[in-house]
């Protein structure tokens, strides 16, 4: 592109005085085909160049990165625990029980129902026992059939009661045994146990009472079992972080940004119901630990190796875009320019500038 002005230039300073002392033109002035011109005021601005490279539009989707598959048990801050049932290296499945809450009632409970019904079921033992051994002993005296009939009928009302009564205690001990599965915290993957923090378990005293005091269970928020599938890494991200997730598919390609350094990942759906989506890794990184915070990039659109400028350097005029420049006498000239993609504070210049042009930055 020349930016040769002649008698045009010369022309328009004498008949335009009135615009010697302007920088820039107001944006809601309509542009006109044929250049104009002012005086340029070189202190009050600075010159950027056209550039080549990359304009993309895109959205961060906010993610997590993980080391594998992993499991945490996380106490809410009043849970107390009873019992941690595994140790550091265990191999674990679904349905392993992990930890047992705090649960003093239920655990009491279900002891005392288990001694009752014992001593039901024992109770009906011994009443079919002495039913046997009395129906034996009449026999040997009057083998009476009367009496017989009698002994049996005593015997089987009071088996009927206690069964009734064991009935009862089997069906509470069955909601207690309910109640304690809240209590017990399962595995919900296959994996091995690779943390365990035992420091919160039991009580403490607390003496803000006076003498004696009274206990409460430790209050905590940490993660007391961790485990691991071992898979290899990957970035997750919950479905409803980011309204662009819906338009995955699985095996997409996606960047990723952590901590200054890109990572390249395939997109992976691990549940049919679509709730998380996983940006796999085919490598370990050295330099991430687990729970960093990154942001895999959405891309919109994307034009590579094209003309860009800054878009303070790009001005609108009605339903035309221009950029100012100085010309060889020093003053300032509009080219009118055709944009392409604006993206990321950069406006593609698809003509009118070639590479390596200056223009004036407003």
């Amino acid at each position: 592109m020349s930016f040769r002005k002649y008698s045009g230039v010369i022309l328009s300073v004498l008949m335009v005085p009135a615009l010697t002392g302007c920088s820039l033109l107001p944006e809601e002035e309509v542009f006109r085909t044929t250049t104009i011109v002012k005086e340029y005021e070189g202190n009050e601005f600075s010159m950027t160049t056209v550039k080549r490279g990359d304009v993309k539009d895109y959205r961060n989707i906010p993610c997590e990165y993980r080391k594998s598959n992993i499991e945490d048990v996380v106490l809410a801050p009043w849970m107390g625990i009873t019992d941690i049932c595994v140790e550091v290296g265990d191999k674990v499945e679904p349905g392993d029980i992990l930890v047992l809450l705090a649960s003093e009632d239920t655990e009491s409970n279900i002891d005392e129902l288990n001694y009752q019904i014992d001593v039901k079921q024992t109770k009906i033992k011994q009443a079919r026992n002495m039913c046997a051994l009395e129906i034996k002993r009449q026999k040997l005296i009057l083998d009476d059939k009367t009496t017989i009939k009698a002994i049996k009928e005593k015997y089987e009302a009071e088996i009927s009661n206690i069964e009734g009564e064991l009935s009862v205690l089997n069906a509470q001990l069955s909601s207690e045994l309910d109640m304690q599965e809240i209590y017990q915290i399962k595995a919900t993957i296959s994996g091995t146990v690779t943390h365990v923090d035992k420091s919160v378990m039991g009580f403490k005293e607390n003496n803000s009472h006076g003498p004696g005091g009274y206990r409460e269970w430790v209050r905590t928020e940490k993660t007391v079992v961790s485990i691991s599938d071992g898979s290899m890494p990957y970035f997750a991200a919950p479905i409803d972080s980011s309204e662009y997730i819906e338009t995955l598919s699985e095996g997409d390609e996606i960047t990723v940004t952590v901590t200054g350094s890109e990572y390249k990942t395939k997109v992976h759906f691990p549940k049919k119901d679509r709730t998380e989506v996983h940006f796999l890794l085919d490598y370990v990184p050295e330099d991430l630990d687990n729970g960093n915070l990154a942001n895999a990039e959405y891309i919109i659109e994307k034009h590579e190796d094209v003309l860009y400028l800054p878009d303070v350097a790009v001005n609108k005029m009605g339903d035309k875009y221009v950029v100012y420049y100085e010309d060889e006498n020093g003053l300032k000239s509009a080219q009118e320019i055709t944009v392409g993609l604006m993206a990321e504070n950069k406006v593609e210049i698809a003509g009118g500038l070639e590479f390596g042009d200056a223009v004036i930055v407003r």
